[in-house]
């Protein structure tokens, strides 16, 4: 079992990395400061090199990715 996490605050990063199927682990902070914690992976580095040379996605992919991510982020106890 891979126990390796990455943890980001980028929200955009953070649905992107969601839409391309990270699995997140959980969300720290609170309703103002969220961190993201995903489960590692292989290809991690490579998608995030992806998500900042304008690596595309389909657009429902990442706008669902961006609505559960800010319905974590509000429901934050």
């Amino acid at each position: 079992m891979n126990n390796s996490t990455y943890s980001t605050s980028d929200l955009w990063l953070s649905a992107f990395l969601k839409a391309k199927g990270l699995k997140i682990i959980r969300i720290e902070g609170n309703n103002r400061r969220a961190v993201f914690v995903f489960e590692d992976s292989p290809d991690r580095k490579a998608l995030i090199e992806e998500f900042y040379n304008n690596g595309s996605i389909g657009i429902n992919l990442i706008k669902n990715a961006m609505a559960d991510l800010k319905s974590a982020i509000f429901n934050m106890d």
